[in-house]
């Protein structure tokens, strides 16, 4: 049985690197382990927006590699703005 990855706080850990302030709005705090593959950044000293497609298998299986690689992509497309709302 698989057990349900926190995907905020493998986010957080990763975020924690970067220059820039970067807040996670998808997944929500209500619901850490939410299994939606889209995750949604926000910065507000920017004010931009970042989203990333990550398969909520890398999460249940560590691939810490390639979420960082996909954070890291999204956040060098970040657009200028916010669009996500919960």
């Amino acid at each position: 049985m698989e057990t349900a990855a926190n995907k905020r706080e493998i986010l957080q850990e990763i975020l924690d690197r970067e220059d820039d302030l970067w807040i996670i709005m998808k997944p929500s705090r209500r619901n850490p382990a939410d299994p939606d593959d889209l995750c949604v950044f926000q910065s507000p000293a920017r004010w931009k927006e970042a989203r990333a497609e990550i398969p909520h298998a890398w999460f249940l299986d560590r691939e810490i590699e390639k979420i960082e690689s996909a954070v890291a992509d999204a956040i060098a497309r970040a657009e200028q703005g916010y669009r996500f709302t919960d």
